[in-house]
């Protein structure tokens, strides 16, 4: 998803301009870019959480314009007020055709898996995935069919077909979901064994 945006260059200084930014609504950001010094924005923040809440869940493009030039990021990192929930700083990454990054990118589960309907349980241990590429081969997702999982089964990263020329840091061991009885059903099982093994024969 692309999202355009126009920004402000901010001039540096001591936090107080940082603090003064975010009170006249501003979120002060940086837009990194490789052998480049950072350049240091502020965005108009009811109009970033307004463009923001339509990528939440997909891989979005952010298009910066500032004084007539367009940078094509991707958010790199944030930062949240512990409170107030709001954006307090904002890091983007430039893009660069023949340069290869790594970003995240989330993981969609499709599918019924036949182990639920048996009264198992549906444990997804990885709603995200990091992974490295050029940005014209950057995925809108990953996805994971969760049809063929069964009662005491896992899907691992190694079960999973990946789009061309991208690599991600999980191991082929790394377990993404898993489906197992709950524990009182498992306890009872293992307690019906038990006495079906104490019971002598007739």
């Amino acid at each position: 998803m692309n999202v355009k945006l126009d920004a402000m260059k901010r001039v540096t200084g001591r936090k107080s301009v940082n603090k003064q930014a975010r009170k006249d609504g501003l979120i002060p950001a940086i837009i990194y870019s490789a052998g480049k010094e950072g350049l240091i924005i502020n965005l108009d923040r009811a109009i970033f959480r307004q463009q923001y809440k339509k990528t939440i869940g997909e891989v979005a493009f952010f298009e910066i314009t500032v004084d007539g030039e367009t940078f094509t990021t991707i958010m790199k990192d944030r930062q949240i007020h512990p409170v107030s929930r709001e954006f307090v700083h904002i890091d983007f990454m430039e893009l660069h055709a023949g340069k290869e990054m790594t970003l995240e990118i989330p993981i969609t589960y499709i599918g019924d898996a036949p182990g639920i309907a048996a009264g198992g349980n549906l444990d997804i241990l990885h709603r995200k995935m990091e992974i490295s590429c050029l940005p014209k081969d950057i995925p809108e997702d990953i996805t994971v069919d969760l049809s063929n999982l069964n009662l005491n089964e896992a899907i691992h990263f190694s079960d999973i077909k990946m789009p061309a020329d991208v690599s991600s840091s999980f191991s082929n061991e790394t377990a993404l979901v898993t489906l197992t009885l709950p524990r009182g059903a498992t306890e009872e099982e293992e307690e019906e064994e038990e006495e079906e093994a104490e019971t002598p024969a007739e």
